[in-house]
Formats: structure tokens, sequence, C-alpha cells
């Protein structure tokens, strides 16, 4: 076995066989491999800066094999006016919906690679705060008073989603349970401010909050003083929530690697430390939502360090083979948007069902979307 080291060189693991590995009803099999060798080279990459330039996109199921996801979407816009009848996202000089719906759709594309394709059936904006517990809603006062002293109880409190499902905000449209009810929708996306009580993602049993929608559905919970990076960090939760519900955490853990990270305190030292271990740079994977396959902190996704990974490797699921490429910040251009695209490409996104998992997990962060041929 041969890789290329500083300046093209080979670096050779002679005797040494390749690692192998297949999905096995959960398990990993794999064959040794030298990694005092693979140690060496990447100090070699380290010593010459370079850096692997990897595709966007990793190797895997052809277009003709590709799945495509048609999500239909309902966009309530709470938008409030202000005294001085400006809206609050004008007023406080915050980002516009529209203009991040379309890059996040965008995003979400090129991440799914065209597997998943959302279509905004209406967009309704409402010029008032939505209504939290106890039938409770924002006076300006109060909820300008909130981004500055968070403390009062209900600036904190969540919405009523079942209230605010169920009000006709757009006479026109009717009610977000109605056009669930009618398949008119597929989920529904909630845009305000800080403080308006949104979680990040909701996934909405059957026949609760909208008594009768007969099949679960997600509500995604928008704040437009953010961007669109903070859009697909909600979406990567509500992923990394759904997938592991479908597949396990025996599974899920083999492609992220990193998920007991997820309980390290939020500091991040300028090198690593006893609570903030260094990663293994021979055995990275696809890493999480806070963190990259070679990040040692939450939301390092600028970290240089270059790690092998078997991240590009899930293309080939359920057959995978356990081949590595180099990867750091260079891949996915150092942002968190960056990076989630890169992160959420990694997904499996095959046709068919392989030991009673889906071998495109697109279906399990989308539940309700609808087969469609691709376009």
């Amino acid at each position: 076995m041969s890789r290329l080291g500083c300046n093209g060189r080979q670096v050779h693991c002679d005797g040494c066989p390749q690692r192998t590995s297949r999905f096995d009803g959960g398990r990993n099999v794999v064959k040794r491999r030298c990694p005092s060798v693979l140690i060496r080279w990447l100090a070699g990459v380290l010593a010459c800066g370079m850096v692997a330039v990897l595709a966007a996109q990793p190797s895997g199921a052809s277009a003709a094999q590709r799945e495509h996801l048609r999500v239909r979407v309902y966009v309530l816009d709470f938008d409030p006016l202000m005294d001085d009848g400006v809206p609050l996202s004008v007023e406080r000089g915050w980002n516009d919906p529209v203009g991040l719906d379309d890059e996040y759709r965008s995003d979400v594309d090129a991440a799914s690679a065209g597997v998943v394709d959302q279509r905004i059936v209406r967009t309704s904006v409402v010029r008032a705060y939505p209504t939290k517990p106890g039938g409770f809603t924002f006076a300006n006062a109060q909820y300008l008073g909130c981004l500055v002293d968070s403390s009062p109880s209900y600036c904190a409190a969540l919405i009523d989603y079942s209230r605010v499902l169920n009000t006709p905000y757009d006479a026109r449209f009717g009610t977000a349970c109605e056009a669930l009810r009618q398949k008119r929708v597929d989920e529904v996306w909630l845009w305000g401010g800080p403080w308006f009580g949104y979680l990040e993602h909701l996934m909405v049993a059957a026949n609760t909050s909208c008594p009768q929608v007969s099949r679960p559905f997600v509500v995604m919970g928008f704040n437009y003083e953010r961007t669109v990076a903070e859009m697909l960090h909600d979406l990567g939760h509500r992923s990394e929530t759904m997938i592991q519900a479908g597949i396990g955490f025996g599974l899920w853990d083999r492609f992220d690697g990193r998920r007991g990270r997820y309980a390290q305190d939020f500091a991040c030292p300028a090198q690593p430390d006893a609570a903030h271990p260094e990663v293994d740079p021979t055995t990275a994977h696809a890493g999480n939502v806070h963190f990259p396959p070679n990040a040692y902190c939450h939301y390092q996704y600028d970290r240089d360090y270059p790690v092998l990974s078997d991240a590009d490797d899930w293309a080939n699921f359920p057959n995978l083979t356990g081949r590595q490429t180099v990867v750091n910040a260079n891949i996915w251009g150092g942002t968190q948007r960056g990076f989630l695209i890169w992160w959420m490409g990694r997904f499996p996104r095959k046709p068919g069902i392989s030991q009673g998992v889906q071998n495109d997990w697109w279906r399990y962060v989308f539940p309700s979307g609808r087969s469609h041929p691709p376009p």
C-alpha cells in the first residue's frame, strides 16, 4: 500500500493490508492498518503545509440512482410593527427572511446533491408576535426589554405551538393545521426574532397539536437576526435527532465518531488539554454539528489540523470500503456554513433499504417528503 507524501513522493506501508469495512448489522469489520506510518505521513503533511483538495461531493450513487424528495413548506413570518410603524426586522437592521429562505433551500439542495427539493407553497407575513402559553403576547416595550434583560420568565417561554398552528393568520390560506391536514404542505417554518420562543426544530406527533393531521410533521424555528449558517445549524441538529432515531446510535456513532464530545464544556483553549483532548489524526470520522472531524472544542470550524477521515466513504453505504481521505478546515472553507454543507453532504443517499436501514438518510430527515423522479 502506498500514499502520497511531501512533494508527491510515495510513502509505503509494506506488508500492511488495506483497511476494509462493511455494513454488517451495525458492526464494523476492519482489518489491520499501520498506525505508525499514518502518523508519520500526517506529520509530513503538516510539515510541508500540504492540504488535500477534495471534491465537494464524494463519489457515490449516480444521478440515475439518486432519489428525489419534494418537501412543500408553509412559512409564517412573524415580523411585528413597532411603535413607529416600522417592522421589527427593518428597525433593528436584521435580515430578510425571503433572501435567507432562498439561500437555505439552495444550500440544502447542494448538500443533498439534489435529493431534497424544498418548495415554499406560501409565505404569510404576520404583523404581530406569536402567542405564548396562557395567551401571552409581547407588547413592544416588553419585547425590547428582553433584548436588554432576559430575566423575566416571559422572555424565555416557548410559544404555544398548538395555538400558533391552529390560528388563521392568513384568511385566504387558512391555518397551518388545515394546510397540513389537506396535504397542501408537508412542514412549517416559523420566522421571528430572539426570544420569540421557537425551538430549532420540533417533530409534532400525529393527532396532537393538529388533531386531524394523521402523520407527524416538523416545525422549524428560524431567527432573522441570524444568518443562513444558523438555519443549517438548526437542520443539522434535526438531522442528528431524526437519523439517530431511525438507524440507532451504534451505526450513527460509526458515521459521527464525536457524539461523546457534546458533554464537553464550551470553553475553547488555545491548545488541547485534559478537558478538551486532542483528536486521533488516524481514525477520524464525519463529526457532527458542533465538532468537525478535526475539532477538539465546540464550534471549531476553522481548524487547519489535518486528520484521516472515512467521511467520504459513506457515499458507498451500505457497502463501506474503509477508504480514508485527509480533511481539515480548508475542505469546507473554514466556516460554519461551509462545514455544515460538507457534513450533510456525507449522508448516504442511495435508494433502497439494507437490514432495515434506509440507504438514503435524507428520508429520515424529511419523512414527509414525497418521492418524485429527479427533475
